[in-house]
């Protein structure tokens, strides 16, 4: 068992979502189940926005007459499923992490954003989301690492502190005004310039596509000469039957040809797996996350929630001020507009007037991979806009 574990194959019997079959050296391994791999991922997705507890999670797959293998799905199961790791496509064995070789129901963002928000969730009160407060088990202590929470002050005063959980904390209480305020700071590093995203579409757009013609050219020129060296072996087949060539003279040209024509096709799929993703996706996603961004403030609590928990990774609030740090692909916006306050500062006159600095191509493209999963990137677009939004939203 342990060497199958070692081997990426996962060694006990499927678990929900999946099904056991036989794979390579006889082996049993595990395939996605048609019949409940649908429900897992959606289960995930609904939980990892951060607006159910488990038991209303359960009654949400109730709503949607989801179920597990024809049974109801209760809260206890919820638990075991969410919180197991063989759906991200790794998994545990024998108390060590192993890289499986299936399919993952989920991904690593995904599975990793709902174990943050299960273990919020045993670490602050339920009642306290119910109330919209907009940063409940989102922001922790920077002095002890715990929770902040939130209490309401005269019947109308909204202030955080630490839930003292590791024992008297330091950290004096912050109004949600100030969070808000910084929050808001911190989100209007991702809003790319309109004149920026303009000249990106006049500019990078344009080469992309030509890129991308010269990928389709190269692909045509190996496709023709794959059909050449099937007519070729047509042609010899022919040859054969009409007794022109020898049986032993056919077989070793049609393998020589049949060996070329493997070498085409590697070469076909190297183009087409090295292609990355448009241009117009990552601006697409930049307009996207613009909007909400530049209008933070004025979202009610919920909003709030929901958008950043789609794009902060680690909240901290210390001596007045709010560290934070996005997700991988954020980060990289991040910084990109960050070097172009930089460059701009340091010009002056016609020329800073006249240049707008752009990142490289590479840039855009790094975007976009640090998570090329559709279904995060329309987890994502729902988020943002509103549930049934996909990317081109």
């Amino acid at each position: 068992m342990t060497e199958k574990a070692q081997a990426g194959m996962y060694p006990s019997c499927a678990p929900i979502g999946y099904k056991n079959a036989d794979g390579p050296a006889c082996k049993r391994i595990i395939v996605s189940d048609p019949a409940t791999a649908p429900t897992i991922s959606r289960l995930f997705e609904l939980f990892a926005t951060g607006d159910f507890s488990l038991k209303e999670l359960a009654a949400k797959a109730r709503s949607e007459c989801l179920s597990l293998r024809g049974s109801r799905i209760h809260k206890s199961t919820l638990h075991q499923i969410l919180r197991k790791r063989l759906y991200s496509g790794d998994f545990d064995f024998n108390g060590q992490t192993y890289r499986g070789n299936y399919e993952p129901l989920v991904s690593k963002e995904i599975w990793e954003r709902v174990q943050s928000v299960l273990d919020s969730h045993g670490k602050t009160n339920r009642h306290r989301i119910r109330h919209d407060f907009a940063f409940s088990g989102l922001v922790r202590c920077g002095h002890c690492g715990c929770m902040l929470v939130a209490e309401v002050k005269k019947g109308r005063y909204v202030y955080y502190h630490c839930t003292g959980q590791r024992g008297k904390c330091a950290t004096p209480y912050a109004r949600e005004e100030l969070l808000v305020d910084q929050f808001a700071g911190h989100l209007r590093e991702l809003v790319v310039p309109p004149e920026v995203i303009k000249w990106l579409q006049g500019t990078y757009v344009e080469s992309d596509v030509s890129e991308r013609a010269a990928r389709e050219r190269t692909i045509k020129q190996h496709r023709a000469q794959f059909e050449r060296l099937e007519g070729r072996i047509e042609t010899l087949y022919s040859d054969r039957l009409d007794g022109r060539i020898s049986t032993g003279f056919y077989d070793a040209k049609a393998s020589e040809f049949r060996a070329q024509q493997q070498t085409i096709l590697r070469k076909i799929e190297q183009v087409e797996s090295s292609a990355p993703a448009p241009v117009e996706d990552a601006l697409d996603l930049m307009n996207l996350t613009g909007r909400p961004a530049a209008l933070f403030k004025q979202q009610n609590g919920v909003e709030q929630r929901r958008f950043l928990r789609t794009l902060v990774r680690t909240a901290a609030w210390g001596q007045g001020k709010l560290r934070l740090e996005f997700e991988e692909r954020f980060e990289i916006l991040r910084g990109s507009n960050r070097a172009s306050l930089r460059n701009e500062t340091q010009k002056t006159g016609s020329e800073r007037d006249s240049e707008i600095w752009l990142p490289s191509l590479d840039t855009f493209r790094t975007f976009l991979a640090a998570d090329s999963n559709p279904r995060s990137t329309n987890l994502l677009a729902a988020a943002l806009v509103g549930p049934g939004a996909t990317l081109h939203a």
